[in-house]
């Protein structure tokens, strides 16, 4: 059995909500995670959680971000089309939807390729389009890939994210990060409800614009605990440099207190969870949630005590 809770706090969530023991799970070395409260954003579970290492496909939270804040900073929407790129096939991994270059999806289309099934050169197509136009708005010269990774970087910085370092816009050979990190771009991102929307579909029809005929493509959502235990989202990934990686979210109904003046205050209930780095990350997201859940009863009922600001993602 191995105990998840962080040495650094570990103390008071035994006092404040018991010591919870997750069930031996196979790893790789040992897989980094958290679990954190949405609206609190306090740590309940962490392990390893700021060690940094390969990310994977989880790289995609923050190309999807930059891709959903263009879209709305820019007024262009997410139905423009965007063509993919002759040298997209060097620079990728995965091609789950057999894109060609000059193939056109919608930007709309590209993030649901990315963020739901993974596709690098749905990524890259982004990440190009948008790049290039980033450049171009700047009225300077550049490689568009470089200014849209720039762009992930910027954004993970301004999230708090200071041990991450993206490389590229889908992950799959390249950066680094840590749970904390991740747990902190997962937070931006179903902060927003349209990013919520597009994670937590099990499937979806893109069409792809080819030869002047649109061509059907299904796409399927890699995260398959997407509807088990109030699960909507958000990633899951399996690369051979980073190992199986997830990043979870499960919202609870809300509490509502009726107040002396006859106001009501509601409490949402909102869990993340990040695993980086298993053998099983799918079954270990699983049981941190319900640890997650159980340690947060705890904290509620003892009266959301925060003895050390530590014990907060912001200061993790």
């Amino acid at each position: 059995m191995n105990c998840r809770i962080c040495p650094r706090f570990s103390l008071l969530v035994a006092f404040t909500a018991g010591l919870f023991l997750l069930p031996a799970a196979p790893s790789l070395a040992q897989s980094s995670v958290i679990v954190v409260d949405s609206f609190n954003r306090k740590v309940h579970v962490a392990g390893n959680a700021n060690s940094r290492r390969p990310v994977g496909g989880l790289s995609k939270i923050a190309a999807g971000m930059v891709a959903l804040d263009w879209s709305v900073a820019s007024k262009a929407g997410v139905n423009v089309l965007a063509a993919v790129p002759d040298y997209a096939a060097q620079m990728s991994g995965t091609n789950i939807l057999g894109l060609q270059p000059g193939d056109k999806l919608t930007l709309r289309d590209l993030i649901y390729a990315t963020m739901m099934g993974g596709d690098d050169l749905a990524a890259i197509t982004l990440a190009e389009f948008i790049g290039r136009d980033h450049l171009y708005r700047l009225g300077r010269g550049g490689n568009p890939i470089a200014e849209f990774v720039r762009q992930m970087n910027q954004l993970a910085y301004r999230e708090g994210a200071t041990g991450t370092r993206f490389q590229s816009p889908h992950g799959f050979y390249d950066g680094s990060s840590t749970a904390a990190d991740i747990a902190r771009l997962t937070l931006y991102a179903v902060s927003r409800p349209a990013m919520r929307f597009y994670t937590n579909q099990r499937s979806r029809d893109l069409i792809i614009y080819r030869g002047g005929q649109q061509v059907s493509a299904p796409v399927s959502n890699t995260n398959i605990l997407l509807g088990d235990s109030n699960i909507d989202g958000v990633k899951a990934s399996s690369t051979p440099r980073a190992g199986g990686c997830v990043a979870i979210s499960a919202e609870r109904p809300s509490s509502v207190y009726k107040q002396a003046d006859g106001s009501s205050l509601i409490y949402r209930h909102r869990l993340v969870v990040v695993v980086i780095g298993s053998a099983d990350p799918f079954s270990e997201a699983k049981a941190l949630l319900q640890q997650g859940w159980n340690a947060y009863n705890r904290w509620l009922a003892a009266g959301r005590p925060i003895t050390d600001k530590a014990q907060l993602l912001n200061h993790y």
